[in-house]
């Protein structure tokens, strides 16, 4: 009997939509995570780095997407692009966006896309 790793039958039954680079952009999310620390997540990728301020969460993590993506388009993107992240980190980034709404400009946290600069070369 085979592996579920060997059976192509089910992994390749339903199609992969391959997303042209210039066209992703990404769901994050930077909250605190506790006293001078705050956590920068990707959702769509489930790619999190943590740093002492938003604004320097926010910014090693687009690092890490785009470092992410130029290495995941250079070879076989299936099932790298997108790479979502557990639903709790989802519905996480959810409750921010409606948070965000919601709110004035007084917040200690960050819902941005990201559109990476990414190249196929």
């Amino acid at each position: 009997m085979p592996t579920v790793a060997e059976d192509r039958t089910t992994q390749s039954a339903r199609p992969r939509k391959i997303i042209p680079p210039k066209d992703l952009v990404f769901r994050c999310v930077v909250y605190p995570n506790k006293p001078e620390e705050y956590t920068a997540e990707c959702i769509d990728l489930d790619i999190m780095v943590r740093r002492a301020t938003p604004h320097a969460a926010m910014h090693e993590l687009e690092e890490a997407v785009t470092g992410y993506l130029n290495v995941a388009f250079k070879g076989d993107v299936e099932g790298l692009v997108p790479r979502p992240s557990p639903l709790s980190h989802r519905a996480r980034y959810h409750v921010y966006a409606l948070r965000a709404g919601l709110s004035g400009s007084r917040r200690r946290f960050l819902v941005s896309d990201l559109a990476p600069n990414v190249s196929l070369g």
